[in-house]
């Protein structure tokens, strides 16, 4: 055993792997995140999906075509994906992390996410990771970006690489929760800009990151700012979705 290998296990011993769901001890061996009885409160998305928003059609016979959204409006990103449904025990996490500052539990759903096997989705066609930004009073108020967290994790699992100065939040603009389709939309119109480095997003292939997607407003306003400043195509990869 290395010396590496036995700190490893001393502190497993002293400080044992727990569920991040309910805090129980996980077996040494376990490299998950959630125990089964946690798993099981989450609904991944997953089998019938819209192959551009990646909407879920969980009783859907018809299997994968596209929703009514982008038939009526097509996206500006390519494709978007997500891990599960923002409900009970996800959502109960997000707020811990985003709105409780607790950090422990965004690195833990952060790694969740990066172990997540994402239905349609190849990583090796894309060369760079951008979190969606928060605006500075935001940032300021909150300490950290939740996005950034989130892509951090990916940027570490999969080598490509994370930027978060080249799209920027200019515009100050209220809370999305709450706003129907339209009303974040026109909320969020204009919010973001490309910096001056905009020649390091040319023709590139760009996965941006948010923690969850809810009409899709924000995702598309970003994506629609990445593609006219250059970039070849944008995904779109959340932890959560609400459906």
């Amino acid at each position: 055993m290395s010396l590496n290998e036995a700190l490893s296990y001393i502190a497993d011993v002293i400080f044992p792997p727990r569920c991040t769901g309910c805090t129980d001890i996980l077996s040494q061996q376990s490299l998950q995140t959630f125990c089964p009885a946690c798993i099981e409160k989450i609904r991944f998305i997953t089998g019938s999906l819209c192959p551009i928003c990646g909407m879920a059609f969980f009783d859907s016979p018809a299997g994968e075509h596209l929703c009514g959204n982008c038939l009526e409006n097509k996206p500006y990103f390519s494709l978007a994906r997500s891990v599960a449904s923002y409900e009970t025990l996800i959502l109960d996490l997000i707020h811990q992390f985003k709105y409780g500052r607790n950090i422990a539990t965004g690195r833990a759903l952060a790694s969740f996410m990066a172990e997540f096997c994402f239905q349609g989705f190849d990583f090796t066609d894309y060369s760079l990771i951008i979190p969606v930004p928060l605006h500075i009073h935001r940032l300021r108020e909150r300490s950290f970006n939740q996005s950034l967290i989130l892509a951090k994790s990916l940027e570490k699992k999969y080598q490509i690489p994370v930027n978060f100065s080249l799209l920027k939040r200019h515009k100050f603009t209220l809370t999305q929760t709450g706003l129907d389709k339209k009303e974040r939309e026109k909320n969020i119109k204009g919010a973001f800009i490309v910096t001056d480095n905009a020649n390091k997003i040319e023709d590139k292939n760009i996965i941006l990151i948010d923690d969850v997607y809810t009409t899709g407003a924000t995702i598309n306003q970003c994506a629609k700012t990445l593609i006219k400043a250059g970039a070849g195509k944008v995904a779109v990869l959340t932890l959560a979705r609400v459906l």
